[in-house]
């Protein structure tokens, strides 16, 4: 053996993957794509981006177009705070969130409820003040002073 040989590291040799993309191979494409293609597979021609909404736009081979946000939000991530809630609120008063609605009709009718039974307690304190407390035992009540000698 020669010296040269002698030391020389070993490396090993692996055979290409031929036909297959290794998932840093893979080219880089934007969600809308990988969505469009989950629902259309090879019904699609082409696929354009548009930059103004944040979308996908594929044409179908039946001359149809369908679009897909590039981000998990929807594109709503532009949106002011002002404007999203306006859209929220929008949403909620629509037929789609009709659950959403009955919840609130409930707890409509139970802040109601509360309010009623917290105006009737108040106005059974004050009756019963008014009726069975002494007016010096009242004056000392609304002056705050309620058995503490005055300063």
């Amino acid at each position: 053996m020669k010296p040269s040989e002698a030391f020389r590291p070993v490396t090993r040799r692996s055979a290409p993957h031929r036909g297959r993309r290794t998932v840093t191979a893979a080219r880089s494409g934007s969600m809308g794509e990988d969505i469009l293609l989950a629902r259309h597979g090879d019904q699609i021609i082409r696929l354009r981006q548009d930059t103004r909404t944040g979308q996908t736009v594929a044409t179908l081979s039946d001359g149809s177009s369908d679009a897909a946000p590039n981000h998990l939000d929807g594109g709503a991530s532009h949106l002011s705070p002002l404007d999203r809630t306006s859209r929220q609120l929008a949403a909620f008063a629509s037929d789609h969130h009709a659950a959403s609605r009955r919840e609130l009709r409930f707890l409509a009718r139970l802040s109601v409820a509360w309010l009623l039974i917290s105006a009737v307690g108040l106005g059974a304190m004050v009756w019963f003040a008014a009726t069975f407390m002494d007016p010096q035992d009242l004056q000392a009540l609304m002056t705050g002073y309620l058995g503490y000698p005055p300063r």
